[in-house]
């Protein structure tokens, strides 16, 4: 499955109908050097927020372009300077990979001090009363920011959260990504969004041969499943807030990025 192209497509096409009349912020915490969020939010209509601390020139000149408003910090659980750790892929530096924690699979040992700040310090900082879209992909850092929804009042919870898990194997495997610690974190990213009320569920996950998951966060029990793929590699999981949509409209959408396409196919051809 084409990751981060078929969230994309899912954003393109059910953003226009949580929130048609642009009303609420988007936010894209995490932007990276490829796959711009915040440029297709943008693109949508939507005001936009990005959040990268180290942003790349055509970042920088999408941002000019739209107008996107750039935040060059971290966001994390406090308001002052941390530790990021440089990312780096197969020994190569890859700035996507970095992250707060010194522990994450894709960090090394070269680091540089950056300034952070906490959510609601941020979303006091964009004057965000009502919000869309949250996408977040800092490495490992998820549940940190996560918790704090938390603390939110309802009518800031963004109508949809969408955060990355998994990375740097399979699950089989319990390494890197896959880690206790990690999956963990990513296990807490769902039990806060699901005490805060979210329920209607996507998870698209880039292992082969695994097709979009829809599912209610509010019928599991946490406590006991999980919904990854046991082969699952790494993806992102779409929360949504007081919103639904139907299973074939999702797995329409996600047909094209491979990932059980066939199946898709064989299954609306015989029901």
């Amino acid at each position: 499955m084409r990751v981060e192209a078929c969230c994309q497509a899912l954003f393109e096409h059910l953003l226009p109908d949580l929130d048609p009349q642009r009303e609420g912020l988007c936010i894209d915490v995490g932007v990276g050097t490829f796959a711009f969020y915040c440029e297709l939010f943008a693109r949508l209509g939507f005001t936009t927020v990005a959040v990268e601390p180290s942003p790349t020139d055509k970042l920088r000149s999408v941002c000019q372009q739209y107008p996107i408003q750039l935040i060059e910090q971290c966001l994390s659980d406090r308001v002052g300077t941390q530790t990021l750790h440089m990312g780096q892929f197969a020994k190569v530096a890859n700035s996507n990979f970095s992250s707060l924690s010194a522990d994450w699979f894709g960090a090394s040992a070269i680091t540089r001090p950056v300034p952070t700040l906490d959510l609601a310090t941020l979303l006091d900082q964009i004057a965000a009363t009502q919000i869309t879209a949250f996408k977040l992909d800092i490495e490992g850092w998820e549940p940190v920011v996560i918790q704090q929804f938390a603390a939110l009042p309802a009518e800031q919870l963004s109508k949809v959260v969408m955060f990355e898990y998994g990375g740097g194997g399979s699950r089989n495997q319990g390494e890197k990504g896959w880690s206790p610690q990690f999956l963990a974190g990513s296990m807490n990213c769902l039990q806060t969004l699901q005490q805060r009320g979210y329920g209607f569920s996507i998870m698209v996950d880039y292992a082969a041969g695994t097709q979009v998951k829809v599912f209610d966060l509010q019928a599991l029990d946490l406590a006991k499943e999980a919904p990854f793929y046991p082969n699952g590699v790494y993806g992102n999981i779409l929360c949504f807030y007081q919103q639904q949509f139907s299973t074939d409209r999702i797995q329409a959408i996600c047909a094209p990025y491979g990932g059980g396409l066939a199946n898709w196919l064989v299954s609306k051809l015989v029901s």
